[in-house]
């Protein structure tokens, strides 16, 4: 390895990282989980330009090709927001560093250019004050690369679908070290770009995005928190919001149950409603429940919503995400939570230990708009009326140690909810790929999968981001 750091050092002076530059130790520092940070790869690479990732990729596939495929690894990284180890850092390889890559240029009022390294808070920042935004992450850390890569739920998906529906053109530095710019009519590259709409790091690095803006300005939201003895009753509202035959498209919520040894526990609704109206009908049930522990509920801008977002983000604990989604039934609804409660006692010893649960919605308005998740959801041609739940496990810790034991409850709770959700005929066959963990079968098996297959195979038919990219969830 130590050859081919020189190597990728001699190539790209100044950008190439070790163990003792002040650069390295800030890109450690900076992932969002402890199993991210704590991997030491053998060198960190900046890149500044599209043209720097193709030097980089070139070397890399001709190092695997010279000394067999697989033995020169690399691992790919945009906000480094996801939980689970070598999503986008490794030990003993190269970790590109793609934050460099965070132009963020208006093409005019409809259209704009982000590169793959920026955040989500950057592109805020950049458009609020023009009145401007684009779906995005909900969090400021959050990657705009893998965010998007990996479909997109946003505040918005109600008005405009996912994320991964509103790019235009997708700019990519293929395994040959080829850069295309691909966009769904063109007739080289449609396929690619098709396939790039929730297809992870399987087809190439991507270093810019052209995503369609809209108008956006002040907003009515925040956070509301509820004791954990009202859950039976927040349920049952959660369920009636999810089951409104005429669901207000400007109403967003994320409901959450939490337990921790050292905070307490509680309901968390995390409430958007993309209007500045005060106390709109839909959140009104919510806001009768009493006694109310926390109420943060006014007007504000989206820089102001995601900053009170980030507050229950901390960078360094060890974290867990891992997702299930299936068909709104009140009965699974709170068998889920029977479940996540139970999956609470073993591991409440876990120092620093907070268990959640989270249920976000998948409207059939966002999946009309959406035609990532047309082509993604297998039952949707028998169930296109119906809401899908998605079903979250968060948690934190603070001992790496503990990480295995930890991630073991975590997939053996999401296992039993899928059981049970088999068992009453819920079952999606969807994962939401942002929130999978590590061996869940995130393409299934149908068509789409082997669809996908066959245009990974295509631009990259040596297999280079199947067998030598770490992170992501792969296709084969």
């Amino acid at each position: 390895m130590e050859q081919h750091v020189s190597s990728l050092s001699h190539a790209l002076p100044g950008k190439v990282f070790l163990s003792k530059d002040q650069e390295y130790t800030e890109s450690l520092a900076s992932y969002f989980s402890a199993q991210e940070s704590h991997l030491k790869p053998a060198c960190i690479i900046r890149p500044q330009s599209t043209a720097d990732v193709a030097t980089i990729v070139s070397y890399l596939v001709q190092a695997n090709k010279s000394h067999g495929i697989g033995s020169v690894k690399f691992a790919i990284r945009s906000g480094g927001h996801a939980c689970i180890a070598e999503s986008a850092n490794l030990s003993d390889g190269v970790t590109i560093d793609l934050r460099s890559l965070n132009t963020i240029e208006l093409n005019d009022d409809s259209q704009v250019c982000i590169g793959t390294g920026a955040s989500w808070g950057e592109v805020i920042r950049k458009l609020e004050p023009l009145g401007l935004a684009v779906p995005g992450g909900r969090h400021s850390q959050v990657g705009v690369g893998g965010l998007t890569l990996g479909g997109g739920l946003s505040h918005f998906s109600s008005h405009i679908g996912l994320v991964c529906d509103n790019v235009l053109e997708y700019e990519v530095v293929l395994a040959s070290g080829t850069i295309v710019k691909a966009t769904e009519n063109d007739s080289e590259y449609g396929d690619l770009f098709r396939a790039l709409r929730g297809g992870s790091n399987n087809f190439g690095i991507i270093t810019q995005f052209t995503f369609r803006t809209f108008r956006q300005g002040r907003m009515w939201g925040g956070t509301l928190m509820h004791s954990i003895e009202t859950r039976e009753k927040q349920l049952q509202a959660f369920y009636n919001y999810a089951n409104n035959p005429s669901p207000d498209p400007n109403a967003s919520l994320i409901h959450s149950v939490g337990m921790s040894a050292e905070r307490g526990s509680g309901v968390v609704n995390s409430v958007v409603y993309t209007k500045p109206e005060s106390e709109p009908a839909v959140i009104k049930p919510f806001l009768d429940l009493k006694p109310t522990l926390m109420n943060t509920l006014r007007e504000l801008s989206l820089t102001e919503l995601t900053r009170e977002q980030d507050a229950f983000n901390e960078n360094g604990l060890c974290q867990i995400m891992i997702s299930t989604t299936y068909y709104l039934d009140l009965p699974l609804l709170n068998q889920t939570y029977d479940l996540w409660r139970r999956s609470y006692d073993a591991v409440q010893t876990f120092a620093g230990i907070m268990w959640s649960i989270s249920y976000q919605l998948i409207t059939p308005t966002v999946i009309s708009r959406s035609p990532f998740l047309q082509q993604a959801i297998p039952t949707l041609s028998t169930n296109n009326n119906r809401p899908l739940v998605v079903a979250q496990l968060c948690g934190t810790w603070k001992e790496l140690k503990d990480a295995a034991a930890v991630e073991a409850v975590g997939k053996e709770l999401i296992h039993d909810i899928n059981v049970a959700a088999e068992k009453d005929g819920k079952q999606t066959g969807y994962i939401y790929l942002n929130y999978s963990h590590a061996g869940q079968n995130v393409f299934g098996e149908g068509k789409r999968k082997q669809w996908l297959q066959e245009v990974s195979r295509k631009y990259d038919p040596e297999g280079i981001f199947q067998r030598c990219v770490t992170g992501g969830i792969k296709l084969f």
